[in-house]
């Protein structure tokens, strides 16, 4: 950082409503000058922030040397790229062990520090939708390369330096990630969680005519990886969960301060866990089958309540939003009769139907409180000698 003296010094006016919390007067700052722009942020922000370039080579290094163990001990002089003891299952491991770690600590210390405003529950959820995320990448990129790379085999040292390149850069990924955790970061993990899974569970279901029954056939006995699906669903609503906190908690959504906000959060908490309950409780013949059907219903109805008491339980709603709200509800409810009386729609197409327009309802109200939370304001300055 370029040193100054104060006569070298010009001054940025600043709106005393703007200038409070994090930057108040006698705070020190961090201003960044890049590419004509000016960033200004907490200097504490840079003092807790950890060095990813250390947990790259600290992973990278360990992982190659456990790697390189273990082909010895297991007396493989070359290593295939799929398999037992190959490529691909002591990469995923070792990134998932190695990233998993590094995130939960980067996030603890961070809370310790007083840096990041998540609950200890919510590093906890997150740590491991991160972490289900990872293996979803990994496993489909190992699965893309094993096809382009047929038959390969690698000598030992060769695989454990390639090994240990994968396991730091997806170390230093998951570091990066936790120190930039925000409502745009935690919406991303819940859209790429929940559309990743569903979509991970589609590829490797060994079912091709899974569409032939029901959406929720994806999480049944009878396919392959029934897993990925309901953990998909499980770990979504609970995703969703660590949004309400951190949206709710800077509403001051309570009892006493806004009972309409209030009562929003009930509902979007009892959304949250239903989503999880969808998963939680497969579609597979016998009690769970009724208890998933009523579920799954639930899930809508909540959203339709939602969506008809928007304009009491969030009075400072746009025009637009509310609406958009009225629309998808009329879609949801169109979608049901077509389905129900007219037939037009399969029961798969139906709930693919219904899910879509959900979820895209649930992030628009996100997206819409959390302009609400964290306004983005533009005021005018100037500079001062």
């Amino acid at each position: 950082m370029t040193e100054f003296k104060k006569s070298d010094y010009h001054f940025i006016a600043i709106p005393k409503d703007i200038a409070k919390g994090e930057f108040a007067p006698g705070l020190p700052l961090t201003i960044t000058h890049n590419a004509g722009n000016l960033t200004i942020r907490p200097a504490e922000q840079n003092t807790y922030e950890v060095d990813g370039i250390r947990y790259f080579l600290f992973a990278a290094l360990l992982s190659a040397v456990i790697a390189l163990i273990n082909f010895f001990v297991q007396d493989t002089p070359t290593v295939a790229l799929t398999g037992a003891n190959s490529m691909t299952q002591l990469a995923i491991y070792l990134s998932l062990f190695f990233g998993i770690i590094s995130f939960f600590t980067v996030a603890v210390r961070l809370k310790l520090h007083g840096a990041s405003h998540l609950h200890w529950r919510n590093i906890i959820t997150l740590t491991i939708s991160y972490g289900l995320m990872t293996f979803a990448l990994l496993a489909l990129f190992f699965k893309f390369f094993s096809t382009a790379f047929i038959g390969l085999r690698l000598d030992l040292y060769t695989t454990a330096g390639l090994i240990g390149f994968i396991v730091g850069l997806t170390t230093y990924s998951l570091v990066a990630a936790a120190n930039n955790i925000n409502f745009s970061t935690i919406t991303f993990v819940l859209i790429a969680t929940l559309f990743g899974g569903i979509l991970f569970s589609m590829v490797t279901n060994g079912h091709p005519n899974w569409w032939q029954y029901n959406f929720s056939y994806l999480g049944t006995d009878h396919v392959k990886n029934a897993i990925y699906f309901n953990f998909t669903l499980i770990f979504s609503g609970l995703i969703m969960l660590t949004l309400v906190d951190y949206l709710f908690t800077a509403l001051q959504a309570d009892f006493h301060h806004n009972r309409p906000l209030f009562f929003l959060r009930i509902l979007f908490s009892l959304l949250a866990i239903t989503l999880a309950g969808v998963g939680l409780f497969p579609n597979n013949p016998g009690w769970t089958h009724i208890v998933h059907d009523h579920i799954a219903q639930l899930l809508v109805t909540w959203v339709l309540i939602m969506i008809i008491s928007i304009k009491w339980l969030l009075p400072k709603a746009s025009h637009d939003f509310v609406i958009m709200s009225y629309l998808i509800g009329g879609l949801l409810i169109f979608a049901d009769i077509s389905f129900q009386r007219w037939h037009y729609l399969s029961l798969t197409g139906w709930e693919i139907v219904a899910c879509g327009l959900v979820l895209l309802w649930l992030i628009l109200l996100l997206i819409h409180l959390r302009h609400i939370v964290l306004p983005d304001t533009t005021f005018k300055t100037e500079i001062i000698d």
